[in-house]
């Protein structure tokens, strides 16, 4: 398997012989720079493309994280227990978040352990307001998860307007040509037809 440092050196050379001369050594240049930064990691990407997937699980973890807290539980004892029976990728920011407060870190100081996980902040700062324990942060929580439901619905329903709106130019492309020959074309050959008709 060919190294991916070594793909945009590469893809630089064949595109530089490809074209010759003094406009394939500036295509080749072109071409590996192009081809390093497209190849290059993300990781800011695949955080998102990870927490855009957990999105609509994740305001059912912060009810299950209520639920427990109703009885009096410490959050990270109620985050663990959670934690262990939720989506592994949920579960493994979970325990590193809890983790993190059980050994005296602040919610917010713990926050960069969620990821990019919608309304993380949010609960980060309600779990500071609110202290260690108890009812009183589930009834926050359930809220949160609530307002996490409203707005991942929102998105869905803005991603389907946009899909409904891109669909629009593709279906006039499918339906104008039917619609000049079954409609325009007749009417044009008549008007030849009777056009042409007196001088026969």
């Amino acid at each position: 398997m060919m190294h991916r440092h070594l793909i945009g050196p590469l893809a630089g050379v064949a595109a530089a012989i490809a074209v010759g001369g003094p406009v394939g050594i500036v295509a080749g240049f072109t071409t590996w720079w192009l081809t390093v930064r497209l190849l290059r990691p993300d990781p800011d990407r695949a955080e998102r493309t990870a927490a855009e997937r957990l999105a609509p699980s994740w305001p059912w973890t912060l009810d299950l994280i209520a639920a427990g807290l109703r009885s009096g539980a410490p959050f990270p004892q109620v985050a663990f227990a959670v934690a262990d029976a939720d989506d592994p990728d949920i579960g493994d920011r979970l325990n590193r978040f809890a983790g993190a407060i059980h050994l005296g870190a602040t919610a917010s100081e713990a926050l960069p352990e969620l990821g990019r996980l919608p309304g993380a902040d949010r609960l980060a700062r309600h779990l500071d307001r609110s202290g260690d324990t108890g009812a009183a942060m589930a009834g926050g929580l359930e809220q949160l998860a609530s307002s996490l439901r409203a707005e991942q619905r929102t998105r869905t329903e803005e991603r389907a307007g946009r899909a409904a709106v891109a669909l629009v130019g593709p279906l006039c492309l499918c339906f104008l040509p039917a619609f000049v020959i079954a409609g325009i074309g007749p009417v044009v050959l008549g008007v030849v037809a009777e056009t042409l008709a007196p001088g026969l």
